[in-house]
């Protein structure tokens, strides 16, 4: 009988504990990675500290007040020492504190604008453009009628400076007055033919249209065939009323043949004095040669 085999017990070895100087040495290698990491930390945030102090100093150097203002655009209606005048309060202020929308909206309260640009230029200026309304004729009395078929009623110290001679007046219903004006420039240099100046149109409620000369005179053109009509007048105006216009208050166009005119009452001339005592010493003489010849 075979005899039995003992099993083999094989001992695992232990690992042997680090030194004390391995532990030393791990310990330090972390304290320099540590180390590292807060000296990067502290040289970054240094540096932003410097570029900090550097971008406040350079943006306290822009921060300069504005002195001037620049207006480009000026009109005797908008002129630029109003405009400087309007702005007067930002005068002195940093300029990149000021709020360029603001400002535009103050200058847009003067109603002859129609657009204010500002803009700033460093070191010390803001740069004001404007654009204002071209009026081409007066609407309703008080307010003006714009190159772009626009009403707008001026203010400012602009008010008086418009040359009301040269400037038609027309008057008529809201959202007429291009319509007259296209009637006005049509008729206009027909009656400059024959010498006659239009100075204006007013419509009424219904539709019926006059015609105002320079003097006054009003020729009421009516409803329809407004050109046909006014030909008739033109027609026959050199025979019948050249150089009496002057006493004519109303020429009315309205009728089928011919026209009508209503003339003005011309005032009497003042008896004077002089030609009552010479009338009265006249007839004493006349008195006295009567005797005589008796």
């Amino acid at each position: 009988m075979a005899a039995a085999t003992r099993p083999i017990h094989i001992r695992q070895a232990r690992p042997k504990p680090p030194l004390l100087r391995e532990q030393w040495a791990e310990v330090w290698r972390l304290l320099q990675g540590l180390l590292v990491i807060l000296f990067n930390w502290v040289l970054t945030l240094a540096l932003l500290g410097v570029l900090g102090l550097a971008g406040w100093g350079f943006w306290q150097k822009l921060q300069v007040p504005v002195t001037t203002i620049e207006v480009q655009g000026g009109t005797p209606e908008v002129s630029a020492a109003w405009v400087r005048s309007e702005l007067k309060s930002v005068t002195g202020t940093d300029i990149w504190a000021i709020d360029l929308s603001a400002v535009q909206v103050q200058l847009l309260k003067n109603t002859w604008l129609t657009e204010a640009n500002v803009r700033r230029i460093w070191p010390n200026t803001l740069v004001v453009q404007i654009v204002i309304h071209h009026p081409i004729a007066r609407w309703q009395g008080d307010q003006l009628l714009d190159a772009d078929g626009s009403v707008f009623h001026p203010n400012g110290d602009a008010q008086g400076l418009m040359d009301d001679a040269a400037m038609p007046s027309l008057s008529g219903p809201d959202g007429r007055q291009w319509a007259l004006w296209e009637r006005y420039v049509s008729l206009k240099p027909a009656l400059e033919a024959v010498g006659l100046t239009l100075t204006g149109l007013i419509e009424d409620s219904r539709g019926s249209m006059d015609a105002v000369l320079l003097g006054g005179t009003r020729i009421h053109l009516g409803t329809q065939q407004i050109e046909s009509r006014l030909q008739r007048l033109l027609d026959v105006y050199n025979k019948t009323l050249a150089g009496k216009l002057d006493q004519v208050t109303a020429i009315d166009l309205r009728y089928t043949n011919g026209f009508a005119v209503q003339w003005r009452e011309m005032p009497k001339p003042p008896e004077r004095k002089n030609d009552v005592k010479r009338t009265d010493k006249d007839s004493i003489k006349d008195k006295k040669n009567s005797d005589t010849d008796h």
